[in-house]
């Protein structure tokens, strides 16, 4: 799940957004992985 949550969110943004928001905003980047994780799990 991590790796797709890393290729979305390039796609969305750019090339290493997620772990650049880890490093910058370790609180941001869980909560923004936490809601891709439940509505991810949702369209199943």
């Amino acid at each position: 799940m991590y790796e797709i949550f890393l290729e979305l969110t390039n796609q969305i943004f750019w090339e290493g957004y997620a772990e650049q928001l880890a490093k910058e905003n370790p609180v941001g980047f869980q909560f923004e992985y936490n809601d891709f994780l439940t509505n991810y799990n949702q369209e199943l």
